[in-house]
């Protein structure tokens, strides 16, 4: 079992993106991610197990983009070295990827079918275009409904600029090269031999791909509210008076005993509640131990703590893992949930700060956050998720129900705002 403790320390001031192109086509070859590519180059061959054969190199892709996603994380968090193993991104994510690669071939084979070979064309180019939003989502928030969602495609490529660009550029140049070269191996050597050096060709792109994805995302980390995953922060000094307890803890996970390890840093923290580093611990074995419940528990405990100690990115990514864990995840005291929600809108986070509002005014009745939090919901709902009609109703009820509430002049003008733009110009008589 791997503790934090494998991690090494991250880059701490990496060159300018046009000064990296070097460091980022020679990051495969670093030992642990070209055994990786090889391995996996060569586990491809399960295509040619009669039946089978397909279903089984899913597994292998699935396997592929665990160990990508895991690149892009760790680069993503200022690493330069490449990971061993996928330490902190989940099998589910691999799996995710599958099914969107899946999804994306699928729409780019019917628009030819029904619409013919340009609009195809042109449907692909979009999406190949969309796909570092996508991979971006699907590692740092492991989920597939919004990696689909072309607002967050959109809000991401607005928050990154230009870099966006050459991002996408250098997927759609990585697939038209790799295509290239593996009809090229096709005509040359037999496919027993063809089909591994195809794929050493992709695993290495891609590899390449992923970590300057990931690159950008810690170039731009203020833009797009990422403070970094909190398996891969910084590891705690000695002189920390959470070292001890945190060593302890280890050797106990080391001996095989990881729900022995949490419990010991749960009693830890009733008697220390404001040590963080002892609440990332805790919250990382708990994930070792399967412990859902546990880690929504936790975190409405552990996320009025970071907000305490104006640690509101990380009580955002705190926040997001528990809503994953437990859909309906809540806590406890409405000024938490105004601030959180508002952080997290202003760091582009919306189905968070959404999750955060939700079901607010029967949680705490009559609270004077109501208005303005049901305000901020409607905005989301407008400008991010293409819901005018939700968003509107919401105002008007917020008219109706709270008629002398301080915000109703900003509804007013939002929706005079909503009215101007639904507007339709009047046509100019000939």
């Amino acid at each position: 079992m791997v503790s934090p403790d494998a991690n090494p320390e991250p880059a701490s001031d990496p060159s300018p993106l046009h000064e990296r192109w070097p460091q980022v086509f020679a990051y495969p070859l670093q030992a642990a991610a070209l055994t990786t590519i090889v391995a996996i180059a060569v586990a491809h061959l399960v295509q040619f197990v009669p039946a089978l054969g397909s279903v089984l190199d899913l597994l292998v892709w699935a396997s592929f983009f665990q160990y990508a996603f895991e690149v892009l994380r760790w680069s993503a968090n200022g690493r330069t070295q490449a990971p061993e193993i996928a330490l902190t991104v989940s099998a589910g994510v691999g799996r995710y990827a599958v099914a969107l690669a899946i999804l994306v071939s699928a729409l780019i084979m019917l628009t030819n079918f029904f619409l013919g070979r340009t609009a195809a064309f042109v449907v692909g180019a979009l999406l190949m275009s969309a796909l570092p939003a996508m991979m971006m989502i699907l590692a740092l928030e492991e989920g597939l409904v919004r990696a689909l969602n072309p607002f967050a495609w959109l809000l991401i490529a607005a928050r990154i600029g230009r870099p966006y660009l050459l991002l996408a550029g250098m997927f759609i140049g990585a697939l038209f090269m790799q295509s290239i070269v593996a009809l090229l191996l096709a005509q040359a050597v037999p496919d027993v031999v063809a089909l591994p050096l195809a794929y050493f060709v992709v695993g290495y792109l891609m590899i390449a791909n992923f970590h300057l994805i990931g690159g950008v995302i810690h170039d731009h980390r203020d833009e797009l509210g990422y403070s970094g995953h909190l398996e891969l922060q910084d590891e705690v000094p000695h002189t920390d008076t959470s070292r001890a307890i945190l060593d302890a803890a280890r050797a106990r996970a080391a001996g095989g005993d990881v729900r022995g390890a949490a419990m010991l840093l749960r009693d830890e923290l009733a008697a220390h509640p404001d040590l963080l580093p002892v609440h990332d611990e805790y919250r990382h074995w708990l994930r070792q131990d399967g412990d859902k419940a546990e880690l929504a528990a936790h975190g409405k405990k552990y996320i009025p703590v970071l907000l305490a100690q104006n640690q509101d990115r990380r009580a955002i990514d705190v926040a997001r893992e528990c809503q994953v864990s437990d859909p309906a995840f809540a806590l406890d005291k409405a000024e938490d949930v105004t601030r959180l929600a508002h952080a997290a809108a202003d760091a582009g986070q919306t189905q968070i700060a959404l999750g955060l509002l939700a079901g607010f005014h029967k949680r705490f009745r009559n609270h004077p956050d109501i208005g303005r939090n049901y305000l901020l919901a409607a905005k989301l709902w407008a400008e991010r998720m293409n819901k005018e009609m939700q968003a509107r109703a919401m105002l008007n009820q917020i008219k109706l129900t709270l008629p002398e509430d301080p915000v109703i002049p900003q509804v007013d003008a939002y929706l005079a705002f909503l009215d101007k733009l639904a507007a339709t110009p009047a046509k100019i008589a000939p």
